[in-house]
């Protein structure tokens, strides 16, 4: 409300260690590469009214990633690389507006993939086995309960649920959905593709793949319980998911020319337990109560792009996509897929001198999901310039942006809260580099 005044308190800390060795004289192995990641990441949400600052919500996020390629080595025949990769994730998040009990994740996954190499054609093969196991402790308690003292206690210990108390404390809208029960999850699964690329000649190139994916959901979408103001929406997690499985066709044709440039592809998936969110026509805080929910769907389309040399260095591009989202079952469309888009974009570079303006487009989407509404059209104007400076260990660059220059005002259907909030008006930026080499 309009006493309250709310500020973000936040600390991102990263690192990043990479070791590699090549040429090891292995009739196997080439080289071994390891890459080790940790993201540490801390906010605070400050709320103050009446004079008094207090933490109203606090996350934590510390991932850890580490990643270990080797490659064989390389043959007139095959050639390739098999891995490991392996996460984990600390999560916790307590006060006003926790959504998650605390989570511990922890992944690991082996791949390996392989090119076969016969004259105008090559045939690659890819495999990746993952084990996701999630770690939840007692959900916390303090996100409703009306109190200020948010985080002078362990939220994740009290034991009790003030979701389940039957009202709602900001005066409207019903009483709260049940929490589900958080409980601990395993998935494990296989992915696998295989492809092929043919060289047609004359620039020309056809390429067809066909994959099997897994995919285990996400944190968010099993245990998320609560009011999520960035999406504005009551959000109720599923613990019970399975996880997603996909089985894939994507067929391709490519040229490349010293004057005209395209790819056009053409893609279908099937998609078992989908997850998604549905709009269960209740409200709770106010909010719209979006239960996550999975059903089998399918996605078909294509992405088209195709540039043309208009003089000198001078190219336009034109790119287009569309995709066709459904459930199986009843042939319903999917929520927040785009409608009809594209995009015209024109370089003209003179020295160290590019100047690129662009144009973002897209059709109205009509065929929406129940509970969603339409969304109109658009067009956006853009205007991206920079010029480069080069010297002998460095390069100055200095570049400007503008964006949406006619101030039109649209929305994007992909937005989870478009009808309330359009996308940004017209803005520029300025920006300057320095890139040592």
């Amino acid at each position: 409300d309009d006493e309250t005044v709310i500020a973000l308190d936040w600390q991102r800390r990263a690192g990043r260690v990479d070791i590699g060795l090549q040429g090891l004289g292995n009739r196997v192995i080439e080289g071994v590469r390891l890459s080790l990641n940790v993201v540490d990441w801390h906010h605070d949400e400050l709320e103050t009214e009446a004079g008094r600052e207090r933490v109203g919500t606090r996350y934590d996020n510390r991932v850890y990633i580490l990643r270990v390629d080797v490659d064989q080595r390389q043959t007139d025949l095959l050639s390739g690389r098999f891995g490991l990769w392996t996460q984990i994730r600390d999560f916790q998040a307590a006060g006003v507006e926790a959504l998650a009990p605390r989570t511990d994740l922890s992944s690991f996954a082996a791949f390996a993939y392989e090119e076969l190499s016969l004259g105008r054609f090559r045939v690659q093969f890819g495999g990746r086995v993952d084990r996701d196991d999630y770690q939840v402790a007692e959900r916390s308690g303090g996100a409703h309960d009306g109190h200020d003292d948010h985080l002078g206690h362990d939220d994740h210990d009290d034991g009790h649920d003030d979701h389940d108390d039957g009202h709602d404390d900001h005066g409207e809208g019903g009483g709260h959905p049940e929490a589900p029960h958080a409980r601990d999850r395993g998935f494990e699964g296989a992915s696998a593709s295989v492809g092929v690329h043919a060289d047609l000649g004359a620039g020309n190139a056809l390429v067809a793949n066909v994959t099997r994916s897994y995919r285990a959901p996400a944190i968010e979408e099993l245990y998320n319980f609560g009011p999520h103001v960035g999406t504005l929406s009551f959000d109720v997690g599923n613990p019970d998911l399975d996880a997603e499985s996909t089985v894939g066709l994507d067929l391709s044709l490519r040229h490349r020319g010293d004057r005209v440039r395209g790819d056009l592809n053409f893609f279908v998936y099937d998609i078992d337990n989908f997850i998604f969110g549905n709009h269960s026509g209740e409200v709770a805080d106010n909010l719209p109560v979006f239960n996550i929910l999975q059903g089998d769907s399918r996605f078909t389309g294509f992405d088209a792009r195709g540039s043309v040399r208009l003089a000198g260095l001078t190219w336009l591009t034109l790119g287009l996509g569309y995709v066709d989202a459904r459930l199986t079952t009843s042939g319903e469309a999917l929520p927040r897929i785009p409608p009809l888009r594209g995009t015209l974009n024109l370089d003209i570079p003179y020295g160290g001198f590019t100047l690129s303006p662009h144009v973002e487009f897209a059709g109205r989407q009509a065929d929406v999901f129940r509970g969603e509404t339409e969304t109109e059209g658009y067009a956006v104007v853009n205007l991206r310039a920079s010029y480069v400076w080069p010297r002998q260990t460095t390069a100055h660059i200095l570049s400007f942006t503008g964006y949406n220059l006619t101030n039109a005002l649209y929305r994007n259907h992909t937005s989870f809260i478009k009808d309330r909030a359009p996308e940004m008006g017209r803005g520029v930026r300025l920006n300057y580099a320095v890139r040592f080499h």
